[in-house]
């Protein structure tokens, strides 16, 4: 399975230790178009939202198996819904790929943008602490 992160899963410590030795070796960038990314109120995560004009930068990871999306969806838990979208790859051909998205009505979303750069900065250290106790 082909899977777009754009969250905290574009962070390659997070990915390991969510799947493990399931974790990809490489990602390669992509973008999802028609979309925005936001903060969850009160959490230090995003989650994407339709946006006709928006678009999200992240990563896509191939050849994910069956043990692996078990592990994301442990990880991203009911908060969000597995769907199938189309994103744009580096090379410039759009291919479809699994994203977990917060349904409508579910959970707070922020006006505010998310940028991952400051999320490592800010909030990794004890994400990954936390994460790891799980």
């Amino acid at each position: 399975m082909r899977f777009f992160f754009y969250g905290t899963l574009i962070d390659p410590d997070v990915r390991r230790a969510v799947l493990g030795r399931a974790a990809p070796a490489r990602v390669e960038p992509a973008i999802l178009r028609g979309w925005r990314r936001v903060p969850v109120a009160g959490k230090t995560y995003p989650a994407i939202t339709p946006d006709p004009r928006g678009a999200v930068d992240g990563v896509v990871a191939r050849g994910l198996g069956r043990a692996a999306c078990r592990r994301l969806r442990l990880y991203e838990d009911d908060f969000y819904d597995l769907i199938t979208v189309d994103v744009e790859l580096a090379d410039g051909f759009t291919r479809p790929a699994c994203v977990f998205a917060v349904g409508p009505g579910v959970g707070r979303r922020t006006a505010a943008s998310w940028d991952i750069a400051d999320w490592q900065r800010r909030h990794k250290r004890l994400f990954l602490a936390t994460l790891r106790r799980r």
